[in-house]
């Protein structure tokens, strides 16, 4: 996205009341994605994980140049009290710039699929 005021909203949640207040069930997922939602449902859990655990992935960004675009990466958290502001998911940001591949086709429906590096 162009400005994180472009950001889409949080999926919807569901929840349940627990004697400690109401606690979070689960979230949508989008299959598939829809833009500007590049990856959804990466690494679903519902119980706590006996250890820590390392999660990652390759997610391919859209072939689109870009000054400076902001990719969200949203973490929603099963059974966790409600964050205010936050609500039942951790946000985090980066401003990235992109520089559309000349070899390969530019990939359409992005707001900066037409916005040139300075």
């Amino acid at each position: 996205m162009n400005s994180r005021e472009e950001l889409p909203p949080d999926p919807a949640t569901f929840e349940r009341t627990t004697e400690k207040g109401p606690r979070s069930v689960w979230a949508a997922i989008q299959s598939p994605p829809q833009l500007p939602v590049i990856a959804d449902g990466l690494f679903p859990h519902y119980t706590r994980p006996a250890s820590p655990q390392t999660y990652e992935a390759d997610i391919l960004l859209p072939n689109i140049t870009c000054a400076k675009c902001t990719l969200q990466v949203l973490q929603f958290m099963a059974d966790h009290a409600y964050n205010q502001p936050g609500g039942y998911s951790y946000h985090h940001c980066a401003d990235l710039q992109i520089t559309a591949d000349p070899a390969k086709p530019i990939d359409k429906g992005w707001p900066a699929a037409t916005t040139a590096a300075p």
